[in-house]
């Protein structure tokens, strides 16, 4: 299950004395951003704050109910993980749920997670899953992209559609995801039942062997993109080399 984000952000700048004093008045005084925010730091145990998770959950659960997003995910992730609370995955649905019906996509994108995974005695739900997914894909958060494209290469909770995961694939492979620039050099590679385009799949392919942190990632997308080089013409293969050369330049360069 991915970690939320939201909440984090507010605390970028390291607190003074003087400013968690504020954050401690601006929290009693009922100041909601403050609340997740101090919060958080009784969550990780920074900036001088004591670890106390079950004073996290209390501050979360005051700003959750008046309906702020992070604090929401933050209280259904401390539910689900059983951190300063009894662990409740129903709980957890439940409160995520509030703030992904809100509009929020890492709570969509959570909610999925639940959902295809299952966390007893929440039972799996590929299409509920789906939906989440589709509903984060579309504000464009990368990993939900990566897995809804899944789930269409799979037939999981949507009808199978391969055309359609490379569209997602696409999309996360353009923000920069070696994952996902490695399934869609493979669906676009010949026998894969996507539409085929050599080229693109060249393309991918070659970028993915050059952005894994894993070794044998790398390896694996570098040997799938030398299996497709002895089916291509130079010629393919110098304008595969140029397309990954241009979306470095390009696509990629805006994504750092």
């Amino acid at each position: 299950m991915l970690r939320p984000l939201i909440c984090t952000v507010l605390l970028a700048t390291a607190l003074t004395a003087q400013t968690l004093t504020d954050l401690q008045r601006r929290a009693a005084t009922g100041d909601h951003d403050a609340q997740t925010a101090l919060g958080t730091l009784y969550e990780t145990g920074d900036d001088g704050v004591p670890l106390d998770p079950a004073q996290a959950v209390k501050l979360y659960r005051e700003a959750a109910s008046a309906g702020h997003a992070g604090a929401q995910i933050n209280l259904a992730t401390m539910y689900l993980e059983g951190a300063g609370v009894k662990k409740d995955p129903v709980s957890a649905v439940q409160w995520f749920t509030r703030a992904a019906d809100g509009g929020s996509a890492l709570a969509q994108l959570n909610l999925g997670m639940i959902y295809e995974a299952g966390e007893p005695p929440v039972k799996a739900d590929a299409a509920r899953a789906a939906r989440r997914y589709g509903q984060a894909a579309a504000q464009g958060l990368m990993p939900a992209q990566y897995r809804l494209a899944q789930l269409y290469e799979h037939g999981r909770g949507v009808p199978r559609d391969l055309d359609r995961a490379a569209t997602w694939y696409r999309k996360a492979a353009d923000q920069t995801d070696p994952a996902a620039q490695l399934r869609l050099g493979i669906l676009l590679s010949p026998g894969n039942g996507a539409r085929t385009d050599v080229v693109e799949a060249y393309k991918w392919l070659n970028l993915s062997a050059s952005r894994w942190k894993s070794e044998a990632l790398r390896v694996e997308a570098a040997a799938r993109r030398d299996a497709l080089e002895k089916q291509m013409s130079e010629a393919q293969v110098s304008e595969g080399i140029q397309r990954s050369l241009r979306w470095q330049d390009t696509v990629g360069m805006q994504q750092k």
